[in-house]
């Protein structure tokens, strides 16, 4: 590397190391950024823990840069046209990031990190970027074989990398799967542990919506993005178009008590296609759009379709000999008469849902009573005033997002719907109240933030290295609320409005859990977190930590309705009006038995809910 300047350890230079791709040299000038702050940290004799949040910032940040150049060579086709070439380049990643974690271990295990550390680090960074020419590789391949009209979409495609959650948003399972025969009884070996009583409303879905849409109509139940922004869609809007798709395909050959399959990315279309399901009484079957064409193949051959809706021609794949195939982009519609889902119990099968984590998708079956206890379990423990807005950035086959958007709509709030790929500009765009997340997403909004804050000036990017710090005295009460204010005013409060977080209420995070360093990095920039532990037997909630308490595998307490139990083998245990009537091909299961979760974990003695 070029000898370091007076001011700077780790020199940029554009004409050495930029890759005339925007989106990679930021995040390159942020890893810079970052040497250059641990160095500056150890040379002015800062404390051991300002030390530690840098290094461990270093360590996260090389993940996210690594983990999103690699999906970008994969999505432009560089890692298929030159494969050696990428697995020679993810190699090299995993090794530098091995190397960060272990200077990150040793400083915690109280060994002195040595300049001569940092100069390794810089060096590696200028070979890999600029003389071994890895970079420039991609760089090159990018200009000279991608077309002009190529746009890589993040999220679209993930590689695993050791601290990956998942393949998308939409995939982010962390939570193992569901085991255990639903039909085999077990008994608590410990103490139990049992939320707030819980009032669930009676009936089917489509009852419970029509009453919320008779509630609520002029009141903005969607945001639906357009050319020019988002457009808005009324509750009474949404309800109408509902019972119309509904009456539209009982016109064709599908019958009430029919399993009709939703295959097609997060959009408004697809919860009206949902909706019609439930005002049709036909039971909908959300299908991943990430399931290859075996596991889609697996999960319609487990559940026997009748009806599909899809946003593209089947063609020759497993959704091919489906019956009735309906394109999501040109629902049929028809004069609603007296629709049969109005009169179906709320103990009757609403829905089938598969684990996105699962090789061969089992279905779950979960009744009409199981969808409304989840969503009225999440207004109860997250209160909302009619107006507010919620994020809908997952595939709405994920259980914990499709509850989510029930929960928002009871309380007359809106739901936005934003593409994956488009996460960020979207949160910009939307401004809402409640996030609606998981570690992927958690994951790309800290990227984004640091590529923010690495664009600052010194001294804003010294107060924005200390968040996690910070957030750390907030969430244990220590520190000092008048050093908080200054830096809020400084850097913290502008970038949640820049980011559409300033009016935020409520941070959740489902489907896995978000770790210490990302928690407290985020309370420190005034967005609490909070993890969400649920299956999808337990229709993705079951129990809540606050942010004060996510820590060390504390998944919270039960949120209300249900109760918690450990097995004498260790497996957390549940039961209550959420949980799964049973697994296809089982006899189902007695509402008052307990539902094995496939988690190990177990209930301590003040009821806290912890998982291995």
């Amino acid at each position: 590397m070029q000898a370091p300047s007076d001011e700077q350890f780790a020199d940029w230079d554009d004409e050495r190391y930029s890759t005339h791709i925007d989106r990679f040299d930021e995040q390159h000038r942020r890893l810079f950024g970052l040497l250059n702050d641990l160095h500056a940290a150890m040379d002015e004799g800062h404390s051991e823990e300002e030390i530690g949040d840098i290094l461990r910032e270093l360590e996260r940040y090389t993940e996210y840069h690594f983990g999103d150049e690699e999906e970008f060579m994969q999505d432009c086709g560089y890692a298929m046209d030159c494969a050696d070439c990428f697995y020679d380049h993810r190699e090299m990643h995993e090794g530098f990031a091995t190397k960060v974690a272990e200077f990150r271990e040793k400083h915690e295990n109280g060994e002195y990190v040595t300049m001569e550390v940092l100069t390794f680090l810089r060096d590696w960074l200028d070979s890999h970027i600029a003389a071994l020419d890895e970079d420039q590789n991609y760089a090159d391949y990018y200009r000279s074989e991608v077309d002009d009209d190529y746009e890589y979409a993040p999220g679209a495609l993930r590689t695993e990398r050791r601290s990956a959650v998942a393949d998308s948003p939409g995939a982010d399972a962390a939570n193992p799967a569901d085991a255990g025969p639903a039909d085999e009884a077990v008994s608590p070996a410990g103490p139990t542990s049992e939320g707030d009583p819980l009032e669930v409303p009676d009936g089917s879905v489509a009852n419970w919506f029509a009453s919320v849409a008779e509630t609520h109509g002029d009141r903005t139940a969607a945001l639906v993005l357009a050319d020019d922004g988002y457009e808005e869609r009324t509750f009474a809007d949404l309800d109408r178009r509902a019972r119309r798709v509904a009456a539209g395909l009982l016109a064709t050959d599908l019958d009430p008590g029919d399993r009709v399959g939703i295959a097609a990315d997060p959009s408004y279309e697809w919860s009206v296609a949902d909706l019609a399901c439930q005002y049709a009484g036909l039971v909908s079957v959300p299908l991943f759009p990430s399931f290859d064409a075996d596991q889609t193949g697996h999960a319609v051959e487990r559940v026997g379709l009748a009806g599909v809706v899809s946003a593209e021609t089947p063609g020759d794949g497993p959704l091919s000999d489906v019956p009735v195939r309906t394109d999501i982009d040109d629902l049929p519609t028809a004069d609603p008469g007296q629709l049969p889902g109005r009169s179906v119990g709320g103990g009757e099968v609403a829905t089938v849902v598969f684990d996105p984590a699962a090789a061969d998708p089992e279905g779950h079956a979960l009744a009409h009573r199981s969808l409304l206890a989840a969503a009225a379990a999440l207004e109860a423990e997250l209160p909302l005033a009619p107006g507010a807005t919620g994020t809908c950035f997952l595939p709405l086959a994920h259980v914990y997002q499709r509850v989510a958007a029930y929960y928002l709509w009871s309380t007359g709030s809106a739901v936005a719907y934003a593409r994956p790929e488009g996460l960020v500009e979207s949160l910009a765009a939307v401004g809402p109240s409640v996030l609606v997340g998981t570690p992927v997403v958690y994951q790309r909004v800290y990227g984004a933030l640091q590529d923010r804050i690495g664009s600052m000036n010194w001294m804003k990017r010294k107060v924005g290295g200390r968040v996690a710090s910070y957030g750390r005295d907030k969430l244990d009460g220590s520190g000092t609320p008048l050093k908080y204010a200054a830096a809020d005013r400084l850097v913290y409060g502008p970038l949640r409005e820049e980011f559409g977080l300033a009016d935020l209420e409520y941070a959740l995070c489902g489907a896995g859990r978000l770790d210490e360093h990302l928690l407290s990095l985020f309370a420190g920039f005034g967005v609490p977190v909070r993890n969400l532990y649920g299956t999808v037997g337990t229709a993705g909630v079951g129990a809540m930590a606050t942010p004060e308490s996510s820590f060390a595998g504390t998944a919270g307490r039960p949120v209300a309705g249900l109760e918690f139990a450990h097995s004498e083998d260790g497996e957390l245990l549940v039961r209550g009006p959420t949980v799964t009537v049973g697994r296809l091909g089982s006899d189902g299961r007695p509402a008052e038995e307990w539902y094995r979760t496939g988690t190990d974990g177990r209930v301590e003695a003040d009821g806290t809910v912890t998982v291995d």
